[in-house]
């Protein structure tokens, strides 16, 4: 890969937190009891369609210059 090592070390290092982060949540939520991991995974799939659903066109940004009255 043509990549500076600092580049390949930095993202190593994100995906290897984020892995971190996915485990320990994987591991709290096994650790529910079964009816509250139920209701978790329930709101997780209703906010999944809710975002997959999610179409609305955002307004465009305009840049405003603005000048020094002085």
């Amino acid at each position: 890969m043509d990549a500076a090592e600092f580049v390949i070390t930095a993202f190593t290092a994100q995906i290897t937190a984020y892995e971190q982060v996915t485990d320990r949540m994987q591991r709290r939520l096994a650790a529910l009891p079964a009816t509250e991991r139920q209701e978790i995974e329930e709101a997780s799939a209703i906010l999944r369609k809710a975002r997959a659903g999610n179409t609305h066109t955002l307004l465009p940004l305009t840049t405003v210059s603005r000048t020094d009255p002085a």
